[in-house]
């Protein structure tokens, strides 16, 4: 039997509420991430 590869893309299309959420969960994480790195 042959394998059935299939791939997936998904788009991102966020309202405008959560295109808000998404900036601020993305700047905390920035945040975090450049703290541990100093």
């Amino acid at each position: 039997m042959a394998a059935v590869r299939r791939s997936f893309k998904f788009l991102l299309r966020p309202t405008a509420r959560q295109a808000g959420a998404l900036a601020a969960c993305l700047e905390d994480h920035r945040q975090l991430y450049n703290a541990a790195l100093e």
